[in-house]
């Protein structure tokens, strides 16, 4: 005050208004922060206690972490009593520009990343005329849930600019005109938050059960009749639909096999895959030329592979077959079963060579499983020993997924699951990846080719997909 009081005070008209035209203040120290989205609150904080504290004290309940409050960039000029935070007051609470939140997951510490710009839309940002609608079929608690899912959960199914896009915006856009999309859409990001937040699991997978029993009578009625009009909605639920039960099944270590006094030789999820887009090649291009076709060109990448590439595992998986005469020995079409399944493996494997090419669920799923034979399916259920290794060696692709929060850990899961169906004697042929499982780091997500066929009869699949998949 002492240096001050020797100066000089100017005109009020002479004057500099000083507008914050810049954030971060330049020199100044930033802070990872949370801001307050209660109405017209925006109190700001460092740490999720404090902001607890305030929900208690100020909102007369405790705040709930990704509804209640979302993540910005702080700085301050103070310290002590006189601590006040700052940020860009332009910028969106769900949009903190530049910058990737992550959530740890308590269970296995693992850190899932999500890059956020100023592209982040909430329900208000959605087309005219979806936004009011879809406000006006939600509660709180699943608007809530619709927010999550376009800020962070839409960012997950994403694999590039124009998917991210379709995701996040067209998709909600389509649902607003669609149900059984919008009970999608809200059971998938509810398993997704019980993800996040395994202390709210119980809580939000059943809210995503009762959202998915919402959907797939809707669903059913839709797919039995695909037309111009609802197949853009039947596109994306049924991708929506494999998500949710990768999620929905995350403890299940089954995946591929099925009990073996079971009337089906195929889980529900895998049949759907193999047959389900049979029900829209009458539509295929009107798809294609709609608001998902960035998704359906993504699945239309040709398969290409080097026959070098494919012969060392090929040579490693042809030596399991026993020797004709053996004790072990298999029937001469157990052999062709076997070897054609190993050999549409070795293809999987060799188009996946290149580290830059990515790897995505869709790669996986329909690289090998699309192509294998019902006989071999057969085969797996019966749990042959010859199913098994292959199966064990599809793990190692199916590894490259575990950066994805529905299929953590499920690839070690399964791959335990073989070896434990496998007696001991057949250990050796699996060994390649029991070794690899563990090192296998993971890639940036693509797609992969598929085109639909008409191999698989329409009354099934109508059937199959009465029944939720079980939890």
């Amino acid at each position: 005050m002492q240096y001050i009081s020797k100066l000089d005070l100017d005109l009020p008209d002479k004057v500099r208004e000083i507008r914050n035209t810049e954030f971060p203040v330049p020199l100044l120290p930033v802070q990872d922060g949370l801001r307050c989205t209660h109405d017209e609150c925006m109190h700001l904080c460092v740490s999720a206690k404090r902001m607890k504290s305030h929900w208690l004290s100020d909102h007369g309940r405790p705040g709930q972490i990704d509804f209640d409050w979302h993540p910005v960039r702080l700085q301050t000029f103070f310290r002590g009593n006189l601590l006040q935070y700052f940020t860009n007051s332009h910028v969106h609470p769900g949009a903190d520009t530049g910058r990737s939140t992550s959530f740890t997951n308590a269970n296995g510490g693992y850190t899932e990343k999500l890059n956020r710009n100023r592209d982040v839309v909430d329900v208000t940002g959605l087309p005219s005329d979806s936004g009011p609608l879809l406000q006006s079929q939600l509660d709180e608690s699943d608007s809530a849930l619709l927010h999550h899912y376009i800020t962070y959960t839409s960012l997950t199914l994403a694999a590039d600019a124009r998917t991210k896009y379709m995701w996040q915006v067209t998709v909600p856009h389509i649902a607003s005109q669609f149900p059984f999309l919008l009970h999608g859409i809200l059971a998938c990001t509810a398993l997704h938050l019980a993800y996040l937040d395994p202390g709210r699991g119980r809580e939000l997978m059943i809210r995503g059960r009762a959202h998915q029993d919402r959907a797939m009578p809707l669903f059913r009625s839709a797919i039995e009749s695909p037309n111009k009009d609802n197949c853009d909605a039947v596109f994306a639920f049924s991708h929506l639909l494999v998500i949710y039960s990768f999620a929905a099944e995350r403890e299940d270590d089954q995946l591929f096999l099925v009990e073996s006094n079971a009337l089906d030789t195929l889980p529900s999820w895998l049949y759907f895959i193999r047959c389900g887009c049979v029900m829209l090649c009458d539509v295929w291009d009107q798809l294609e030329s709609g608001p998902v076709g960035s998704l359906v060109s993504a699945c239309e990448i040709p398969i290409t592979f080097s026959e070098d590439e494919q012969e060392p595992l090929m040579d490693l998986l042809l030596s399991a077959i026993p020797s004709q005469g053996s004790e072990d020995s298999w029937s001469e079409d157990v052999c062709k079963i076997y070897r054609d399944a190993a050999t549409e493996l070795g293809v999987a494997f060799a188009s996946t060579q290149d580290p830059n090419s990515g790897f995505a669920a869709w790669d996986a799923l329909r690289i090998w499983p699309m192509r294998i034979s019902d006989a071999y399916l057969s085969l797996l259920g019966q749990k042959h020993p010859g199913a098994l290794i292959l199966l064990a060696h599809y793990c190692i692709l199916l590894q490259r997924l575990n950066s994805h929060w529905y299929f953590e850990g499920r690839a070690k899961r399964l791959l335990l699951t073989a070896m434990s169906c496998l007696d001991s004697r057949w250990h050796h042929f699996i060994e390649r990846p029991l070794a690899e499982i563990e090192d296998m780091s993971p890639v940036r997500p693509k797609t992969f080719a598929f085109r639909p066929s008409r191999r698989y009869d329409q009354p099934k699949l109508v059937a199959l997909l009465s029944e939720t998949p079980k939890k």
